[in-house]
């Protein structure tokens, strides 16, 4: 380590160390962001999918119990048919509270129109069942996208952990170039600061 002899400018020293510093803060506030966004990415997973797909799961159950009466054709159960529609609008309702995307959007309002064509159609049972099967396969799409969504999300996440791995790297190796520098600094000087003993005087 010859070059550690050689340091004599104070300045230039402190400069780069100063540098390094503010390297690992920046690198520690990019650490902290990506962190914000991974937990965004995991509440969107739970609340906008995970969430989602239970609304749709009721949705189904739901329609299934209209088919059922439907397929009974009793007159009697005309009000529990009203009352499985309200479950129904109350399901939607908190479906639309997640996050849509746009497909997603499009054929959920599908949806929404065949449950309403399904309440009008009640009294004279008119085209019902036929509208309920097409509500069920908007439903089984609308699964599908929650699928492919969470796939995406999952992949981001992967994403976001392997930068934070990277930026733990990047920190662990600047804070090893620090303390390399200030080991060198604290051997120089000690070396400088040795006072070469005059060679003895011959009488």
């Amino acid at each position: 380590m010859k070059w550690t002899y050689q340091i004599r400018g104070k300045a230039k020293i402190s400069l780069l160390l100063t540098g390094l510093i503010c390297l690992i803060l920046v690198n520690n506030l990019s650490e902290r962001s990506q962190s914000r966004e991974l937990q965004k990415v995991l509440d969107s997973m739970y609340q906008d999918r995970l969430i989602a797909e239970s609304y749709i799961l009721q949705l189904s159950d739901e329609l299934h119990s209209i088919g059922l009466i439907l397929e009974s054709g009793s007159d009697f159960q005309e009000s529990l048919l009203y009352s499985h529609w309200q479950k129904i609008e109350q399901i939607n309702l908190n479906y639309l509270e997640t996050q849509l995307t746009k497909e997603e959007k499009n054929h959920f309002d599908r949806f929404e129109k065949m449950t309403w064509a399904i309440f009008q159609g009640i009294p004279e049972r008119k085209n019902s069942q036929a509208t309920l099967q097409e509500a069920l396969t908007e439903l089984k799409i609308l699964s599908e996208i929650q699928v492919k969504e969470a796939q995406n999300l999952i992949s981001r996440s992967g994403q976001i952990f392997s930068s934070d791995a990277a930026h733990s790297q990047l920190e662990i190796a600047l804070l090893v170039v620090m303390v390399l520098i200030v080991q060198a600094i604290l051997f120089a000087s000690k070396t400088l600061s040795v006072v070469p003993k005059a060679p003895p005087q011959l009488n």
